[in-house]
């Protein structure tokens, strides 16, 4: 697990598989804590009038204080509740985070459990009641963790958006370095789809290192001569490996509209 860039949470999978997630800001975090408080107040306010009415019942003094301060209590188990019972359902989300595309992880990417829910909502207190805290450590921090995140091992991130099915079975775009097509290539009446494919397939991966983009663009030139069976002095056979790629590509790709 690192830290990469700026508001950036790197994750090291089992399968060594480097994932990176975009962390929440304190804007946007306190945005959802805007939304969240909002609502949990609702609750309180009902659970509030709910109580009120058995308070009301007490006959003595001692019953009217005993039952205002039971009902205290009961506002903040329902505030603090809502955060709690909300997360651990929804793994990790309430609905002011939903609303703004945010979601509780632990520090290594993973869902948070109970506990990790419970230690957040209790250190809550604190980020929220002495003098703003949290929001102080949040704004240093380089992942935007308040004391409770710290304590709990968490940190908010920012959801992926869902890919369409078009999207995510969309081909690779196609990166050429150059757009011209070039003279006709004797011969390329003998590539089909599968030929075009394989060219997609090459052109369509730009992170390849220079030696090993050379090697594969030599070796794919090589069995393109013999498909299209160019004489050994064919101009085409001095053309370097790459440039023979894409045009071939650009006059495939032309030919199969």
């Amino acid at each position: 697990m690192g830290t990469g860039p700026p508001d950036t949470l790197r994750v090291q999978t089992a399968d060594n598989v480097s994932l990176g997630y975009s962390t929440a800001g304190v804007g946007s975090r306190m945005a959802a804590q805007l939304i969240d408080s909002t609502v949990a107040l609702a609750l309180v306010f009902v659970a509030l009038v709910a109580a009120g009415g058995l308070v009301s019942r007490a006959s003595t003094a001692q019953g009217l204080a005993w039952g205002a301060g039971a009902a205290a209590a009961f506002a903040g188990f329902v505030y603090f509740g809502y955060f709690l019972v909300y997360e651990a359902v929804t793994g990790g989300r309430t609905l002011g985070k939903r609303a703004l595309g945010l979601r509780v992880v632990r520090i290594d990417g993973s869902a948070p459990d109970v506990t990790a829910i419970l230690v957040r909502d209790v250190v809550r207190v604190i980020d929220l009641g002495l003098f703003g805290v949290g929001i102080v450590v949040m704004f240093f921090h380089p992942l935007s963790r308040r004391l409770g995140d710290l304590a709990a091992g968490t940190v908010v991130v920012r959801e992926r958006s869902t890919l369409s099915l078009a999207a995510a079975t969309a081909p690779p775009p196609v990166i050429l370095r150059t757009p011209d097509a070039g003279p006709p290539i004797e011969g390329i009446e003998r590539l089909g789809t599968s030929e075009h494919n394989a060219l997609r397939v090459f052109l369509s991966r730009p992170g390849l290192t220079p030696q090993l983009r050379a090697k594969l663009a030599g070796d794919l030139a090589t069995r393109l001569y013999e498909r299209l069976q160019l004489p050994p002095q064919a101009p085409e056979r001095m053309w370097p490996p790459e440039l023979l790629i894409e045009r071939l590509y650009l006059q495939l790709d032309m030919r199969s509209r």
